[in-house]
């Protein structure tokens, strides 16, 4: 933990040289961040305790104390997560330490007027619930357009999302698997005690992500931990997606084991020698082991599970039977989420597992191979279950937009992109550290970075995207049939956009609600 010294403080803001570094004072202890462009930021903040050691697979501990000043100007400590990829050093990992005590957060508020409350847009990063931070992201544009910008971290890949039966008799009363999902809620409840003195609105709060944080953010909507912590939601390319092959803390299903049953596998494989684990020798393995064990999984984002607590049931099924929140949501996809698998040769087995050969040829007549497996997985883990919970939201009357990112930046049209990539509408709205900026030189994309954050600012505003020199955004329909909104440089919308595919999907979904376990 850094703390600076009040001596240090007061002979900074002596020195004319320098302005002085704005503060605050929370009930945690005082913290000094870092001003540029009418912009406060604070980083590494601790929302929790250290999530390590005794702490592992237990749900977040209370925030830490401090005396003195604590510096804030600096990033904190990332989640454990995978540092090379396909043999190679990941780059921007290089520029943080990372640590299992990082539960930490960053916020980025505007100077405002005494007494004015902010909307505030709590920040849950992608990586598929395997890597990323929030810390790399930098929230000043969005903080610019007259909301406060919180981005947290969250325990990731199998620290963040586990089980095994003795780490179950061992707590049997508390929150257990969706760990991950349990340091969210702890950054909102901090949120929630804590914004005010930034000036933000606590009563005001959208909780927004992408990717696997969009799972996690859609997820929550479904939770009833999540009552009185954010009253709207922005997903973008991530809802869950699991109804062909729905998990379970503890039940095991045909071609869907439980994540007990995973545990053991584990156990098995890292501790050969032990008969009967228990829970402390689970926490004693190396963080090296459990890393390099889930590098040994399947590809694919570790999504939540139903625990029984934080995820009752099913959150297909629980939106479906209209008990998430009721709430504001805005949701949607980019154009080409196939970009996630266009690498792979994957074989077409993976779609007859969920529907016959002569029902697939039927509705994707077009497609064969590579072409129809990539739609199909596209439009199975992406397009029709953001449909599907816009359906459920829109059903039960509450403000529901769906929109499809199309926009190809300049980068995008050189490299021959045949639509916009799975993540390519992140730079629209945050700075990311050791990545690509948008080009604010070229007009068009200085347009479409003004779309994007003139439409999810307003939202964080008022539940609704549209407002003033912004285009119309019809609210969506349910059915399926609703206006999808084309987010590209011009903006349109689109009626029943991908009509064919999607009833088919959301058809087969509505069967799958009469007998998913």
């Amino acid at each position: 933990m850094r703390i600076a010294t009040a001596g240090l403080i007061l002979a900074a803001m002596a020195n004319p040289l320098f302005a002085a570094p704005p503060t605050i004072t929370l009930d945690q202890g005082a913290l000094a961040g870092t001003e540029a462009d009418g912009i406060r930021i604070f980083r590494d903040i601790p929302f929790a305790g250290d999530a390590g050691g005794e702490h592992r697979w237990r749900p977040p501990t209370p925030a830490p104390k401090w005396d003195g000043v604590r510096d804030a100007s600096k990033s904190g400590a990332i989640c454990p997560q995978p540092s090379v990829e396909r043999g190679e050093p990941i780059a921007w990992i290089s520029h943080f330490t990372m640590s299992e005590d990082c539960l930490n957060l960053s916020v980025y508020a505007p100077v405002s007027k005494p007494g004015k409350k902010l909307p505030v847009m709590v920040w849950v990063h992608g990586g598929g619930a395997i890597s990323g931070t929030g810390s790399a992201f930098d929230g000043s544009g969005l903080a610019k357009r007259g909301v406060i910008v919180v981005t947290l971290n969250y325990r990731l890949g199998l620290l963040g999302r586990f089980g095994h039966p003795a780490l179950s008799a061992e707590q049997p009363d508390a929150l257990l698997a969706n760990y991950g999902l349990m340091d969210i809620l702890a950054g909102l409840k901090w949120v929630r005690q804590n914004i005010a003195s930034f000036g933000g609105d606590a009563g005001n709060v959208t909780l927004f992500g992408q990717s696997s944080g969009s799972v996690a953010a859609t997820a929550l909507m479904a939770s009833p931990l999540s009552k009185g912590l954010f009253e709207k939601v922005i997903g973008e390319s991530g809802v869950p997606a699991q109804m062909d092959y729905p998990r379970y803390l503890a039940k095991d299903l045909p071609g869907s084991p439980s994540l007990e049953s995973a545990g053991v596998a584990m156990a098995g494989k890292l501790l050969p020698d032990i008969k009967d684990v228990t829970p402390a020798a689970l926490r004693d393995l190396s963080l090296k082991s459990v890393l390099d064990y889930q590098s040994t999984m399947p590809p694919g984002a570790l999504v939540p599970v139903t625990d029984g607590k934080i995820l009752p049931e099913p959150v297909e099924r629980l939106f479906a039977e209209g008990k998430q929140l009721p709430i504001p949501l805005l949701v949607g996809t980019v154009n080409w989420e196939q970009s996630l698998y266009a690498h792979f040769k994957l074989p077409a087995a993976l779609i007859y597992r969920t529907a016959p050969k002569a029902v697939v040829d039927e509705h994707y007549p077009d497609l064969k191979d590579d072409a129809l497996v990539h739609q199909w997985l596209a439009d199975v883990g992406f397009n029709a279950p953001v449909r599907w919970i816009a359906n459920a939201n829109a059903q039960q009357g509450h403000p529901t937009w769906v929109y499809q990112f199309t926009h190809l930046s300049p980068a995008a049209v050189k490299a021959g992109q045949p639509g916009a990539a799975h993540g390519d509408d992140v730079p629209y709205l945050f700075d990311r550290q050791g990545r690509d900026k948008v080009d604010l030189a070229n007009p068009t994309e200085r347009k479409m970075q003004d779309v994007m954050l003139g439409y999810w600012a307003q939202f964080a505003r008022t539940g609704n995207p549209n407002g003033t020199n912004l285009p119309a955004w019809p609210r969506w329909v349910a059915g399926g049939h609703g206006a999808t909104q084309i987010l590209d440089v011009p903006v349109r919308h689109v009626e029943a956009l991908m009509g064919q595919h999607m009833q088919f999907h959301l058809g087969r979904y509505t069967e799958m609600m009469k007998t998913v376990p």
